[in-house]
Order: structure tokens, then sequence, then C-alpha cells
């Protein structure tokens, strides 16, 4: 009986593991892709994200930006974290003096989210708001 349980319990604790590892290599395959969307806080306008997975699974990125305000932009993410379905993105702006940071959630089709722009020289938030974006059909 012991030994029946015994099995058991491994049995369950290696399909939870399998599980848990399928679902966030789902999540991180959900990922890649381009991703259309738009921001609203302290300035407005509207982006384009290409996300892609390399073979050993990390993830790279960039952004296009199109501020309402101002000149576009395109930058290369300097940092991609996912953790399941939850996105850390982070970019230097051009001329290196503020970083750029969203935080989002992948919901289907889409992530939602807050981005923060922070001065490199002390740290101090300088704006701040939210985006949502959509995945771009695939051609």
């Amino acid at each position: 009986m012991r030994k029946t349980i015994f099995v058991s319990l491994i049995m369950l604790t290696l399909s939870i593991g399998c599980f848990a590892y399928a679902a966030q290599s789902k999540s991180n395959n959900n990922a890649a892709g381009t991703w259309s969307g738009t921001w609203t806080g302290g300035s407005s306008g509207k982006f384009e994200m290409t996300i892609k997975k390399a073979a050993g699974g990390k993830l790279s990125a960039s952004i296009t930006v199109n501020p309402d305000q101002g000149e576009g932009y395109t930058v290369p993410f300097k940092s991609v974290e996912s953790n399941g379905s939850k996105l850390i993105l982070k970019f230097d702006a051009p001329g290196g003096e503020v970083e750029g940071t969203l935080q989002g959630m992948i919901v289907g089709s889409s992530i939602k989210g807050d981005y923060s722009v922070r001065s490199k020289a002390n740290g101090q938030e300088v704006e701040k708001g939210t985006f949502t974006s959509a995945r771009n059909a695939k051609k």
C-alpha cells in the first residue's frame, strides 16, 4: 500500500512538473511575433514590437515607437523576461538618458500592461502609463 502511494505521488509530481514546463514553453512561444499597439500616459502614440525566440529558447525583441508628439525611433530591447504569460521588457531610449520598462500580460492575442520611463542619472520616474497591443496576423 505504501509503495503504491509513493509511486502515485512520484507520478503526480512528474506530471505537474511536465505540465508547468509545457505551459511556460507555450507562453514563451506565445510571445514570439509582431505586435502593434498604442500607449497613453505622460505621452501617447503607436508602436510595433517584434519578439523573436532563438533556438535555445531565449527571447529578443525590438520596438518601433511613433509618438503623437515628436519623432519616432526603433531600438532593441536590452532585456526580455518571460515568466509564463508575464513579460518584462527593457530598452534605452535614443541618447541613453532614460530607460523604458514595459510590464505586460499576454492574454490570447493581446498584451496589456504598464510602462515606466526612468532617468538613468537619478532613477526618478519621468513618465508612466498603460499600453495595449495585438498580435499582427501572419502573412
